[in-house]
């Protein structure tokens, strides 16, 4: 008998599959990071909003609309019909994908001069065929998790975080003689590599091993399908894009307004320390949590579908912990040792960089919690088919996020950037947490046992607090600090925050349980 796929499990699948990536990433990043310097990384995330914002206009609501669409079609018994829509889609989505990675190449001059940042024109040429494969990577990523299999999806992040570190890491030392513009151009080819060869990996598992016959859907049935699609993606869409348009307008902002007050190549290196290696580690937690996320909407799609109020506010409650679980610990690392931390990812920085960076870390580090249940809720709600609260909730917290960027870079400076996206993103966290409780109604438990998470993670981490305030090696506070890690997660396993199903779920989940059965007694919850 197939053994049934829980909702932890294929979390579980996507976290430890984005965890690698990461690794891998971590391997890319941070010697590029070194190699280019903070000038560099400046010009390289310049391009970046800009590709982010393209990318969700040409996919980024693709995934989660075909994943609910194909779990509730699966969940009704219509599978044949869900192998349909996602045909229709993939040549829908690739023919659009094609028509803006045309536009960018094209436009990428203009760009690269509106941002002040004119070293990125070559840049923007080398990833816009990954605007082509993303395209249909999303669209058999959705068909694939509305089938509640994460493997696909799993080994796409690998393959992409393989080929930028393989491909982009080599060009970008082969082209590095030639300037930081060319060395730069090289990284982002690698993205563009890694990019295709995942759109190969998963056309060839969705046509070979699922046995898909290549046949598009008649053209009546395509329509209906389409709109199926756009009634679910569009407000999805409009919600995603909210803030790689706030993104994209910092990268034209942040360093025309800082250039006011500063050397352009001053400003180019403050916004390249927020965005490469600031960001890049706020993210890190997030994305571990988006596998929750990833895995939980078709779950409450299927749910939705046989009107099981009692499994939704289960599944709602798992994810909603399992979230907060994990952004904590790392945004109360951040908060007690940002020096440290960014010091020994990043030595090439000099004395004076690693002291902004760690100024504007221990910002981030408190938005980690917020972005974290941000990202979990608008899972949640699409999952369970509200996609206009989240436009809504999303549209403000972008709106402060815009103003209160501005403003504050006149009045402060870069770390203006990081105070504006606390505040948007406790805003987006508020009202899609509320949003949330209306549709399932308030869960006191879940709140208190979500504190129990908090509450641990900022008093397991305190000695690495007073190791940093004392003056320890770097190398010293980061070791307490795992000590401190490992003992956090035995205390979530031992303590009744998940429930004996919850742990059972996970991989290793028989010897979790059991662990957790020596110090609880509600074994059947």
């Amino acid at each position: 008998m197939k053994k049934k796929r829980t909702l932890l499990g294929g979390a579980g699948i996507i976290m430890f599959a984005t965890l690698g990536a990461k690794v891998l990433g971590a391997l890319y990043r941070i010697p590029l990071t070194n190699m280019l310097g903070a000038e560099g990384m400046g010009v390289y995330q310049s391009v970046y909003p800009v590709y982010a914002l393209i990318l969700s206009v040409s996919g980024g609501a693709v995934p989660m609309a075909i994943s609910v669409l194909v779990a509730s079609y699966s969940a009704a018994g219509e599978n044949a019909r869900g192998v349909r829509l996602t045909l229709g889609a993939l040549a829908a989505m690739l023919t659009t994908g094609a028509a803006l990675t045309a536009a960018l190449m094209l436009l990428n001059g203009a760009a690269a001069r509106l941002q002040g940042t004119p070293e990125a024109e070559t840049g923007y040429l080398a990833i816009a065929p990954s605007i082509f494969f993303v395209s249909g990577i999303a669209v058999l990523k959705g068909y694939f998790q509305g089938k509640n299999n994460m493997n696909p999806t799993a080994l796409s992040q690998i393959t992409e975080a393989l080929g930028k570190l393989l491909f982009g890491m080599l060009l970008a030392w082969l082209l590095l003689p030639k300037g930081v513009e060319y060395a730069v151009a090289g990284a982002l080819a690698g993205v563009s590599i890694g990019e295709g060869l995942t759109f190969g990996v998963l056309a060839a598992r969705f046509i070979v091993k699922d046995r898909i016959e290549l046949k598009l859907p008649p053209l009546k049935e395509a329509k209906r399908l389409y709109k199926e699609i756009l009634a679910i993606s569009l407000p999805i869409g409009i919600g995603g894009m909210i803030f790689p348009l706030a993104q994209f307008l910092d990268s034209f902002t942040v360093i025309n307004i800082l250039s006011m007050k500063m050397p352009a190549e001053v400003a180019t290196a403050e916004y390249g320390l927020l965005s490469a290696p600031v960001n890049t580690l706020v993210n890190l937690p997030v994305s571990l949590a988006l596998g929750v996320g990833i895995a939980v909407a078709p779950h409450l799609a299927g749910s939705r579908a046989a009107r099981d109020m009692e499994a939704i506010r289960l599944k709602l409650s798992t994810s909603l912990k399992a979230a907060v679980a994990l952004g904590v610990p790392f945004a109360a690392l951040f908060l007690a040792a940002p020096a440290e931390v960014l010091g020994v990812i990043y030595p090439s920085l000099s004395a004076s960089e690693i002291r902004l960076a760690a100024e504007l870390l221990r910002i981030g580090a408190v938005n980690v919690v917020f972005l974290t249940l941000m990202q979990i809720s608008v899972s949640v709600l699409q999952g369970l088919g509200c996609t206009s609260a989240p436009i809504k909730n999303l549209a403000a917290a972008g709106a402060l996020k815009i103003v209160a960027g501005i403003a504050l870079l006149f009045a402060v400076g870069i770390q203006g950037v990081m105070w504006a996206n606390l505040s948007a993103y406790a805003l987006g966290a508020v009202l899609n947490m509320v949003s949330v409780f209306n549709l399932t109604g308030k869960n006191s438990l879940l709140l208190q046992k979500s504190g129990v998470s908090c509450a641990l993670g900022a008093i397991i981490l305190v000695p690495t607090a007073l190791a940093s305030v004392f003056g320890l090696s770097a190398w010293a506070v980061l070791g307490l600090a795992a000590v401190s890690g490992i003992i956090y997660l035995a205390a979530l396993v031992a303590l009744p925050v998940f429930t004996y199903r919850e742990l059972v779920s996970l991989p290793m989940g028989a010897k979790l349980a059991r662990f957790n059965a020596k110090f609880n007694s509600d074994k059947g919850e």
